[in-house]
């Protein structure tokens, strides 16, 4: 039986109607927005809407199909994959940076981030699973660019690796908002009619997709704040962030909403 390259779950009105508004907004954006410089207030207000839209259709079928794409599997899995993770490199004893076989301080990087994703998204065949790893990718490019650190000991081969807690919660809800992102962001992409391009100077379905990322991340509990209130000992945001991932999938799905 083949592999279809189709997502089985985004059907019905909230899909077809957001879909709709998404194809209008993008030909006007490639029609007349010759460059991000040329990016109008409205288009990140259309982008931030759309974002809401995407998101509700989201939700909505997940309540309806609770395993639609395997996005919801995924994301607990490779959340407690992640966690596990990022208190290795809270505690500066991860193996990520060890052993590194590259001759450059770009190929060690690049093994740096192949590792991550490896050890974080794992290999299964989903559409989450894919979404989780790009999720992941996108995560551990961002902990290179916010650790000097990590930086420097990939470049010089020496140091020790240490995240503080700020870097710990701000990676940990930056996967989840995402894990969401890099989803709207794949159903966006194929729906789009070929007349609209896909590679462009501004670019509608990244302005979309990081607009989801930003409204999830908001949306998300954070381990810094709920571990400040428990008594101090090793261990504890670590703890307190493996507690909070089922919470945080379902903030981050649109299952739960936002404490206020």
């Amino acid at each position: 039986m083949g592999t279809s390259t189709k997502l089985p779950g985004p059907r019905g009105e909230p899909w077809a109607l957001t879909r709709g508004q998404m194809t209008r907004w993008a030909g006007v954006v490639s029609a007349s927005r010759p460059s991000p410089e040329d990016a109008l207030p409205a288009d990140l207000d259309s982008a931030e809407r759309l974002a809401e839209r995407y998101r509700r259709a989201l939700a909505d079928t997940l309540r309806d199909d609770p395993d639609m794409s395997g996005l919801r599997p995924a994301a607990l899995r490779v959340g407690g994959q992640l966690v596990s993770v990022l208190a290795d490199l809270l505690d500066g004893e991860s193996a990520l940076f060890t052993d590194m076989a590259g001759s450059t301080a770009q190929e060690r990087e690049d093994e740096f981030v192949a590792r991550f994703v490896s050890t974080v998204g794992g290999d299964g065949g989903l559409v989450g699973d894919s979404v989780a790893r790009r999720a992941a990718r996108r995560t551990a490019e961002k902990l290179l660019d916010d650790c000097p650190a990590a930086e420097a000991a990939l470049r010089t081969r020496e140091g020790t690796v240490r995240l503080d807690g700020d870097l710990f919660c701000s990676l940990y809800r930056f996967f989840f908002g995402e894990f969401v992102g890099e989803f709207i962001s794949t159903v966006i992409v194929e729906s789009l009619p070929l007349t609209v391009p896909l590679t462009l100077p501004l670019d509608p379905t990244g302005l979309v997709a990081s607009a989801v990322t930003r409204q999830v991340v908001e949306s998300l509990p954070d381990p810094c704040a709920e571990a400040t209130g428990r008594d101090p000992r090793r261990g504890l945001l670590a703890e307190t962030a493996g507690e909070l991932v089922n919470d945080m999938v379902e903030h981050a799905l649109g299952l739960r909403e936002a404490s206020p």
